[in-house]
């Protein structure tokens, strides 16, 4: 069911393992892995933090943060983009994070554990964290977090004179409109200048045209229009007071270049693999965790649910069906895990989850179907309508993606031994 909006995101790794925060004692884990950009080059200096708080679910979004453990020391990457994180108190909710949070010059774009892929949806501005449980005394290896450097915008405020304004607190407001002219937004509050009179501030609202306002004792200054693409930094802009803005030459205007591509087999299967095999989104309203697969049929998409300890997707309110859309596209047609049977009270969930939402496309497809022959529903990504499938139907034969669900999973929680059953 649909929760609360969470400004930080909760994920939990697949396990098959009840995770009791009550009843267990509290050991120390450990969390270590490497830190790379997109073109999959390490990245030295950034420091991983995991700041710790008591139990197994996070604080909801109006409470404040209490009895936080002491912080596991936060480790630094090195050439390589290593990182390490011992003594880790458990049981615990965890932020994986980068430090200092909302001023890092990187933000995470997907985290790796235990070969789950996770991506953190930008458009939420995380600013690089997800919560996660970890059971206790576990010991997580190889997690990779890949990053990429957060568009900013650094300036210099100037007295009248042409002196660098130093040191002084000012009122900054930054504001923007889209590129299509579909939105816009502003956002600010006061900052400080520095020695030389630089602020930076980071605009995570993409590609769009950006208006830089300074306001100090009452006086304001205000740039042109800012056009920034997608992945770039203004490094020059002035400010003076009681005089105009100006822009530095072009040449100070820095598009992020990607580094020159290396070839490395491992990586480029191992990305051919995450392709095959989707990768989980999370969505932040319900902190549920999301995967769209390639299917041949509608049993296929519930044997690959199966065995990833998932579930075909449990469509609840209109807002959960928008987000997926949103994510994984309107072009195609996708496998739900509703089956509808020949009476109302007969349709049901995978998840067995009552059904308290539908959307067909026609009133008459919430009744036709027979005990005998139950009907398999789509999710026309189009129309985002739901429509029923037939098993040798058209649209049974177009439909070759699904969409997986699964939630309440432990980090490092212990595999089953022998023939002991999954739950």
């Amino acid at each position: 069911m649909k929760c609360s909006y969470f400004t930080l995101l909760l994920v939990f790794i697949p396990s098959v393992a009840l995770f009791v925060a009550i009843s267990l004692p509290i050991e120390a884990a450990s969390l270590s892995g490497r830190v790379i950009d997109e073109d999959g080059q390490p990245v030295e200096g950034l420091i991983v933090a995991l700041p710790s708080f008591p139990g197994n679910a996070p604080r909801h979004r109006h409470q404040r943060f209490r009895g936080m453990f002491p912080p596991a020391q936060p480790s630094e990457t090195d050439a390589t983009g290593a990182f390490s994180i011992n003594n880790i108190i458990s049981p615990s909710v965890n932020r994986l994070t980068l430090f200092p949070e909302r001023n890092s010059d990187y933000e995470i774009l997907s985290i790796e554990i235990e070969g789950i892929a996770f991506y953190l949806d930008q458009r939420q501005h995380h600013f690089g964290g997800l919560n996660f449980a970890i059971a206790a005394d576990a010991d997580i290896k190889n997690v990779e977090i890949t990053v990429r450097l957060r568009m900013r915008i650094r300036g210099r405020v100037l007295s009248a004179d042409g002196t660098p304004l130093r040191n002084a607190s000012i009122t900054l407001m930054v504001s923007h409109r889209d590129k299509d002219g579909r939105g816009r937004g502003r956002g600010g509050g006061t900052r400080m200048l520095d020695d030389d009179g630089y602020f930076v501030d980071y605009v995570d609202d993409g590609a769009a045209y950006y208006t830089v306002a300074v306001t100090y004792r009452g006086q304001t200054v205000e740039s042109k229009e800012i056009l920034l693409e997608e992945g770039q930094r203004l490094d020059g802009l002035v400010l003076k007071l009681e005089g105009e803005s100006e822009l530095l030459p072009q040449s100070e205007r820095v598009v992020v270049a990607p580094a020159p591509r290396v070839h490395d087999p491992a990586r480029f299967e191992a990305a051919r693999k995450r392709e095959r095999e989707g990768m989980w989104a999370i969505n932040p309203d319900n902190r549920h965790a999301y995967k769209m697969i390639r299917c041949n049929t509608r049993e296929e998409a519930q044997t690959q649910a199966t065995a990833q300890d998932a579930h075909l997707v449990t469509i609840n309110d209109a807002a959960e069906q928008e987000w997926l859309l949103e994510v994984f596209g309107k072009d195609e047609n996708y496998w739900i895990g509703l089956i509808n049977g020949s009476e109302e009270a007969k349709q049901h969930w995978d998840n067995n989850e009552p059904v308290t939402y539908t959307n067909w496309r026609s009133p008459k497809e919430s009744t036709q179907a027979s005990d005998a022959n139950p009907n398999y529903i789509v999710l026309v990504g189009m129309t985002g309508k739901w429509q029923m499938a037939r098993l040798e139907s058209p649209i049974a034969r177009m439909t070759e993606r699904a969409i997986l669900e699964k939630e309440n999973l432990i980090i490092g929680a212990p595999q089953p031994e022998g023939d002991v059953e999954k739950r």
